[in-house]
């Protein structure tokens, strides 16, 4: 063991720009683990002139995320430019401002509230299914990265807003994500703010994007206080949530960033992971036969509801498997806000650190054979024996993510409404490898052609 307060060792890099090559490629990743095969648990670089962390061990990113959060913050370049689009809300949001805001929306995200939500979803997944039917009929490929993007935006939409929305407002929102998306992935893997503040046609593109968005969600906030209705959905319990202290509910604005947020965290991160898990399940006949063996002897035809959900373990610990080797989020960044011993290390403070859930995720020395796709890992007897933090596809300790429920729910259905109907194909030309940006997805799509069971 080193001795206490260790100073972490790491590469020199180069003069004046340190480690950032390597740090800025589409390889990062690659360049973090070996970095951690050279030095060891905890590596220290330098971006630009700024000292750096690369943190890959479960139990010191425990250490992060839990008992010592206060002092690993989300004060990045990169939540800095993710706010941009989400503004002020428990995603980005740091102290007593977070804790507030966490206090009043996380009730409304437990399990019995997302049940409620249960039937909205299968609705969604039906109508994308019963548009297959005639795709299958014509031979015709689908993208499948496209079309759970759509499935996906629109249950997020649905929870949020049911029927508030209008065709018109649920096709813009299905244009303008896209591209945003697309932009923020790009500005949160390169956060120069300087060149986002510049006049440039793509700045200015991508602020028109969050302002179509903003109309939308403020018109609909403003008709939801003017109505008498109050239908259940995510937006209303968000409304009537009030702040313990005074009694104060959230505002206009609080109301449209936690909303910005739903959409943002709640349907890319579902959708790459659903489009990882049917490419896996089209190249192993043993994975889409347990599948297809549970669904059939849960549900037969029928549409699944919540109550079904704990009777589909394995359609559950399939897509957890595919969060394991594909996390939604690749890589987390906090900024040191004091000097602070991590473990054995000394980090600090003024400095970011950085650690990976899909490093942790293949780590071999917490899983066996990492890179073999096993739903088996997430029986409950094999989920007792692994350390918690190996395995964080929704992050952990008190900023957990909110929204892990309703994916979970969410990405079963899917499992288990298509498995019913279709048996999905990868079409043998594809190229298949991740584009690993703020998030995990097919660099190339996912091109599938449907087969009825």
């Amino acid at each position: 063991m080193r001795p206490p307060k260790n100073l972490p060792m790491g590469p020199k890099g180069y003069p004046y720009i340190g480690s950032l090559l390597h740090f800025a490629s589409s390889k990062r990743l690659d360049w973090l683990q070996s970095i951690a095969d050279t030095y060891g648990d905890v590596v220290t670089f330098k971006l630009l002139k700024k000292r750096a962390y690369f943190v890959n061990h479960p139990e010191l990113v425990k250490q992060v995320l839990t008992r010592s959060s206060a002092n690993y913050s989300k004060k990045t370049i990169s939540f800095k430019i993710v706010k941009e689009v989400l503004g002020e809300s428990t995603f980005t949001s740091v102290g007593s401002e977070w804790r507030r805001k966490r206090l009043l929306v996380q009730p409304y995200f437990h399990n019995s509230q997302i049940a409620s939500l249960g039937s909205l979803m299968t609705h969604c997944v039906t109508e994308m299914l019963d548009q297959w039917e005639a795709e299958c009929d014509a031979g015709k490929t689908i993208e499948l990265s496209d079309a759970m993007m759509q499935v996906t935006l629109k249950v997020v939409v649905k929870a949020l807003f049911s029927t508030a929305l209008s065709d018109d407002d649920l096709q813009t929102f299905a244009a303008i994500f896209p591209p945003l998306l697309a932009a923020t992935n790009r500005r949160a893997a390169l956060p120069f703010q300087a060149l986002y503040a510049l006049p440039l046609g793509s700045n200015k593109k991508y602020r028109g994007y969050i302002d179509q968005l903003d109309q939308i969600i403020f018109k609909i906030i403003h008709q939801r206080r003017l109505s008498d209705q109050q239908p259940m959905d995510l937006l209303q319990m968000l409304m009537e949530a009030t702040d313990e202290e005074t009694g104060q509910p959230l505002t206009d604005d609080e109301l449209r960033n936690e909303a910005m947020t739903m959409f943002i965290a709640g349907h890319e991160t579902t959708a790459n992971a659903m489009s990882w898990l049917w490419t896996v399940v089209s190249q192993q006949p043993v994975i889409r036969a347990n599948i297809e063996r549970e669904v059939d002897a849960v549900l037969g035809q029928r549409t699944p509801t919540a109550a079904d959900f704990a009777d589909l373990p394995y359609c559950l610990n399939a897509f957890k498997e595919t969060m394991r080797l594909y996390p939604p989020v690749p890589m987390l960044p906090r900024h040191v806000e004091s000097d602070h011993s991590l473990g054995d290390y000394h980090i600090k403070g003024g400095s970011d650190l950085f650690f990976s859930p899909f490093l942790l995720h293949r780590h071999p020395d917490f899983w066996q054979q990492p890179e073999v796709f096993d739903p088996q890992r997430f029986e409950k007897d094999a989920q007792r024996a692994q350390h918690s933090y190996a395995y964080i596809p929704f992050g952990g300790g008190p900023r957990v993510c909110l929204g892990n429920n309703f994916a979970l729910m969410e990405a079963v259905f899917i499992i288990a409404m298509t498995t019913q109907r279709f048996r999905l194909q990868v079409n043998s030309d594809a190229t298949i490898e991740p584009l690993i940006s703020l998030t995990t997805r097919p660099k190339y799509g996912v091109p599938v052609t449907l087969h009825r069971r």
